[in-house]
């Protein structure tokens, strides 16, 4: 955990310093996305397949739902090929609680995520771009297990998103997607408006 938060803060550093040196030629990204197919999503579901397994079938969570997450970032640019920014991410899951395939409550889980992240653009058009990237953060996890009483549990985990391959077409408003795995998802793709 003290690993991670000296990675965040060099990250973060250099982002400042970035900030500064290319000054004269800020682009300020601000975007609103969707994700499929989380690292929150992936864990519940393994989880689920070892309460099964551990319990010999006998508890489950099942009718499962997991509507995807909502993801919102600040990415800052030169004219160099890195970009820089933040993260917010709000992924959730919920379903029911069954005992020998009969259901004896419901759960909700809410996952909230902060990551720093960095993009390396491979092709940097003010019309089109196509990057890469690496992201490093903090995921918060809050449970509620209702059955004959409620329990509540958190906890908090360190996540990374990796975008393999990420594109944007527009300039000030602008459309972009892409396909990695992580925070955001497998499938990610929103709306990004520059300044």
């Amino acid at each position: 955990m003290k690993s991670l938060m000296v990675l965040i803060l060099v990250m973060a550093l250099t982002f400042s310093l970035f900030s500064y040196s290319y000054g004269q030629q800020k682009r300020h990204e601000f975007s609103v996305g969707y994700g499929l197919v989380t690292s929150s999503q992936i864990a519940d579901i393994l989880t689920n397949i070892l309460l099964i397994t551990i319990t010999i079938g006998q508890a489950a969570k099942v009718d499962n739902k997991y509507p995807g997450a909502f993801i919102l970032s600040y990415k800052y640019s030169g004219r160099s090929r890195l970009a820089f920014g933040l993260t917010f991410a709000y992924d959730r899951a919920s379903g029911n609680l069954a005992m020998s395939n009969i259901p004896v409550g419901t759960y909700s889980e809410n996952y909230y995520t902060g990551a720093v992240e960095m993009d390396y653009r491979f092709i940097n058009r003010k019309n089109f771009c196509l990057y890469s990237g690496l992201g490093l953060g903090l995921t918060v996890r809050k449970g509620t297990y209702t059955y004959s009483d409620t329990e509540t549990s958190s906890s908090s985990f360190p996540v990374v998103q990796v975008t393999l391959l990420g594109f944007r077409i527009g300039d000030k408003i602008a459309l972009f997607g892409e396909l990695g795995g992580g925070y955001k998802g497998v499938f990610h793709g929103g709306i990004r408006a520059s300044l």
